[in-house]
Protein backbone atom coordinates (compact mmCIF):
# COMPACT_ATOMS: atom_id res chain seq x y z
CA UNK A 1 0.00 0.00 0.00
CA UNK A 2 1.53 3.52 -0.56
CA UNK A 3 2.93 5.59 2.15
CA UNK A 4 0.26 8.15 0.95
CA UNK A 5 -2.52 6.01 0.96
CA UNK A 6 -1.62 4.11 4.74
CA UNK A 7 -1.88 8.21 6.33
CA UNK A 8 -4.98 8.71 4.67
CA UNK A 9 -6.47 5.66 5.91
CA UNK A 10 -5.17 6.28 9.45
CA UNK A 11 -6.39 9.92 9.01
CA UNK A 12 -9.94 7.96 8.62
CA UNK A 13 -9.18 5.65 11.51
CA UNK A 14 -8.59 8.38 14.08
CA UNK A 15 -11.65 10.61 12.91
CA UNK A 16 -14.20 7.52 12.95
CA UNK A 17 -13.07 6.84 16.14
CA UNK A 18 -13.30 10.62 17.08
CA UNK A 19 -16.93 10.94 15.79
CA UNK A 20 -17.65 7.76 17.94
CA UNK A 21 -15.91 8.81 21.30
CA UNK A 22 -17.42 8.99 24.71
CA UNK A 23 -15.98 12.41 24.38
CA UNK A 24 -18.87 13.46 22.10
CA UNK A 25 -20.93 15.76 23.90
CA UNK A 26 -23.92 13.32 22.41
CA UNK A 27 -23.02 10.69 24.12
CA UNK A 28 -21.61 12.19 27.50
CA UNK A 29 -23.65 10.53 30.40
CA UNK A 30 -23.22 14.04 32.61
CA UNK A 31 -24.60 16.21 30.03
CA UNK A 32 -27.73 13.62 30.27
CA UNK A 33 -27.65 13.28 34.24
CA UNK A 34 -27.91 9.26 33.31
CA UNK A 35 -25.68 6.53 32.73
CA UNK A 36 -24.80 6.06 28.80
CA UNK A 37 -26.85 2.41 28.85
CA UNK A 38 -30.05 4.45 30.75
CA UNK A 39 -30.12 7.09 28.02
CA UNK A 40 -29.71 4.47 25.10
CA UNK A 41 -32.59 2.28 26.98
CA UNK A 42 -34.76 5.33 27.02
CA UNK A 43 -34.29 6.27 23.26
CA UNK A 44 -34.73 2.54 22.53
CA UNK A 45 -38.41 2.75 24.46
CA UNK A 46 -39.27 6.10 22.46
CA UNK A 47 -38.50 4.79 19.66
CA UNK A 48 -40.22 1.59 19.14
CA UNK A 49 -43.16 1.87 21.21
CA UNK A 50 -45.32 3.40 18.40
CA UNK A 51 -48.80 1.73 20.09
CA UNK A 52 -48.49 2.83 22.99
CA UNK A 53 -48.05 -0.51 24.43
CA UNK A 54 -44.87 -0.76 25.86
CA UNK A 55 -41.66 -3.56 25.12
CA UNK A 56 -40.75 -6.56 27.04
CA UNK A 57 -37.53 -6.63 28.59
CA UNK A 58 -36.63 -9.42 26.67
CA UNK A 59 -37.27 -7.46 22.97
CA UNK A 60 -35.09 -4.41 24.45
CA UNK A 61 -32.04 -6.66 25.12
CA UNK A 62 -32.35 -8.61 21.75
CA UNK A 63 -32.57 -5.29 19.80
CA UNK A 64 -29.66 -3.63 21.63
CA UNK A 65 -27.18 -6.71 22.05
CA UNK A 66 -27.27 -6.44 25.94
CA UNK A 67 -28.61 -9.41 28.50
CA UNK A 68 -31.94 -9.05 30.06
CA UNK A 69 -30.53 -8.62 33.42
CA UNK A 70 -28.71 -5.33 32.27
CA UNK A 71 -31.95 -4.19 30.89
CA UNK A 72 -33.27 -4.58 34.14
CA UNK A 73 -31.19 -3.13 36.17
CA UNK A 74 -31.53 0.07 33.49
CA UNK A 75 -35.41 -0.20 33.92
CA UNK A 76 -35.46 0.17 37.78
CA UNK A 77 -33.15 2.74 37.57
CA UNK A 78 -35.32 4.39 35.00
CA UNK A 79 -38.59 3.59 36.77
CA UNK A 80 -37.18 5.17 40.21
CA UNK A 81 -36.72 8.35 38.23
CA UNK A 82 -40.26 8.20 37.17
CA UNK A 83 -39.27 7.89 33.84
CA UNK A 84 -40.72 4.38 32.82
CA UNK A 85 -43.47 2.51 34.16
CA UNK A 86 -44.06 -1.23 34.21
CA UNK A 87 -47.43 -2.59 33.02
CA UNK A 88 -49.24 -6.24 32.59
CA UNK A 89 -50.25 -6.57 28.91
CA UNK A 90 -53.57 -6.89 28.64
CA UNK A 91 -53.92 -10.69 26.23
CA UNK A 92 -51.39 -11.63 29.10
CA UNK A 93 -50.78 -10.46 32.49
CA UNK A 94 -47.57 -12.93 33.29
CA UNK A 95 -46.21 -10.61 30.39
CA UNK A 96 -44.92 -6.93 31.88
CA UNK A 97 -44.36 -3.88 29.14
CA UNK A 98 -42.05 -0.87 29.67
CA UNK A 99 -43.28 1.89 28.75
CA UNK A 100 -42.30 5.73 29.22
CA UNK A 101 -44.15 7.71 31.52
CA UNK A 102 -45.09 11.62 30.63
CA UNK A 103 -41.68 12.21 32.42
CA UNK A 104 -39.80 10.07 30.13
CA UNK A 105 -41.34 11.57 26.56
CA UNK A 106 -40.46 15.24 27.88
CA UNK A 107 -36.65 13.70 28.73
CA UNK A 108 -35.71 12.39 25.61
CA UNK A 109 -37.39 14.87 23.49
CA UNK A 110 -35.38 17.82 25.52
CA UNK A 111 -32.10 15.60 24.50
CA UNK A 112 -33.78 14.98 20.75
CA UNK A 113 -33.84 18.75 20.21
CA UNK A 114 -30.68 19.67 21.70
CA UNK A 115 -28.69 17.07 18.99
CA UNK A 116 -31.00 18.65 16.81
CA UNK A 117 -29.64 21.71 17.31
CA UNK A 118 -26.05 20.46 17.64
CA UNK A 119 -26.93 19.31 14.34
CA UNK A 120 -28.09 22.66 12.79
CA UNK A 121 -25.02 24.05 13.99
CA UNK A 122 -23.16 22.02 12.03
CA UNK A 123 -25.05 22.61 8.92
CA UNK A 124 -24.48 26.24 9.61
CA UNK A 125 -21.19 25.90 9.89
CA UNK A 126 -20.41 24.06 7.28
CA UNK A 127 -22.83 25.38 4.65
CA UNK A 128 -25.23 23.35 2.64
CA UNK A 129 -22.79 22.33 -0.23
CA UNK A 130 -20.57 21.14 1.81
CA UNK A 131 -23.33 19.15 4.65
CA UNK A 132 -24.76 17.53 1.61
CA UNK A 133 -21.50 16.36 0.02
CA UNK A 134 -20.60 15.04 4.22
CA UNK A 135 -24.02 13.68 4.49
CA UNK A 136 -22.88 11.32 0.61
CA UNK A 137 -19.85 10.13 2.10
CA UNK A 138 -20.72 9.45 5.15
CA UNK A 139 -23.33 7.32 3.77
CA UNK A 140 -20.87 6.09 1.14
CA UNK A 141 -18.39 5.12 4.43
CA UNK A 142 -20.69 4.03 6.22
CA UNK A 143 -22.54 1.43 3.66
CA UNK A 144 -18.82 0.22 2.75
CA UNK A 145 -18.21 -0.37 6.13
CA UNK A 146 -21.11 -2.10 7.04
CA UNK A 147 -20.41 -4.66 3.88
CA UNK A 148 -17.35 -5.30 5.02
CA UNK A 149 -18.11 -6.29 8.80
CA UNK A 150 -20.81 -8.60 7.46
CA UNK A 151 -18.56 -10.17 4.80
CA UNK A 152 -15.74 -10.62 8.11
CA UNK A 153 -18.62 -11.93 10.01
CA UNK A 154 -19.45 -14.34 6.96
CA UNK A 155 -16.14 -15.24 6.76
CA UNK A 156 -15.34 -16.23 10.47
CA UNK A 157 -18.94 -18.50 10.83
CA UNK A 158 -17.28 -19.95 7.51
CA UNK A 159 -13.71 -20.72 8.79
CA UNK A 160 -15.46 -21.89 12.27
CA UNK A 161 -17.86 -24.62 10.54
CA UNK A 162 -14.49 -25.80 8.99
CA UNK A 163 -12.57 -26.91 12.10
CA UNK A 164 -15.54 -28.28 13.67
CA UNK A 165 -16.20 -31.15 11.46
CA UNK A 166 -15.58 -35.04 12.83
CA UNK A 167 -12.17 -34.55 12.56
CA UNK A 168 -11.75 -31.57 14.60
CA UNK A 169 -10.75 -30.05 11.74
CA UNK A 170 -7.55 -31.93 11.90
Amino acid sequence: MPDSLHSIAEQLMEIFIQAQSRRNPTHNPSAYKRKPGEVMVLHFIGANSGDGGGLMISEISGKLGVTSPTVTQHINNLEAQGLVERHADPGDRRIVRIRLTDKGSAYIQRIREARLNMFVGLAEHLGEEESLQLIKLMKKASDYLLGQQQLRMGNLMTDDSEGSGPDGGM
